[in-house]
């Protein structure tokens, strides 16, 4: 047999009335700890016990809940807008305007391309094969403004010093 109320009276007292709950938990909790373990302890413990009760105390609760579901909500919207932008045909306009941009602007040397010089590279592969009048043929064709006309003018150079010293 128990000792105090019964379970709907407890839930009562914790719907209506707190502070009497309260008290009646902290004299069972001394008096006999079994009782306030079996029956009172749960409605701590349980946190839908204070979202059915419709006290404050219940507010966060309601706040992660409330949370979750606007997550939720978001994160859905978040995929559907992904899905239907990359579903979305592009704009013939605007592929137009991308195509004429990039016939405008097209380079017309290798250099403005940013690709490296050939004459260089073969100036360069001549010159350690040691042909360097092949060499000299190739880094002679680098004109100025080139971005590799000064590395071209210090590698004929060293073809003279090369050529006389290299037997």
């Amino acid at each position: 047999m128990t000792s105090g109320p019964s379970k709907e009276e407890l839930e009562n007292y914790w719907k209506t009335s707190r502070q009497y709950f309260d008290e009646l938990a902290r004299h069972y909790q001394t008096a006999d700890p079994e009782y306030y373990r079996k029956f009172i302890a749960p409605f701590y413990i349980n946190p839908l016990y204070s979202v059915s009760s419709g006290k404050s105390s219940s507010g966060g609760v309601r706040a992660v809940l409330v949370s979750v579901f606007t997550f939720i909500a978001i994160l859905t919207a978040g995929i559907a807008i992904f899905f239907v932008v990359k579903n979305e045909p592009e704009n013939t306009d605007y592929k137009e305007i991308k195509k004429n941009t990039t016939e405008e602007t097209k380079p017309t040397q290798k250099e403005d391309m940013g690709f490296p010089d050939d004459d260089f590279i073969l100036g360069s592969k001549y010159i350690a094969e040691k042909d360097y009048d092949k060499a000299e043929e190739h880094l002679k064709k680098i004109k100025p403004g080139s971005k590799n006309y000064e590395q071209a003018q210090q590698l004929l150079e060293s073809i003279k010093y090369l050529r006389k010293y290299d037997k």
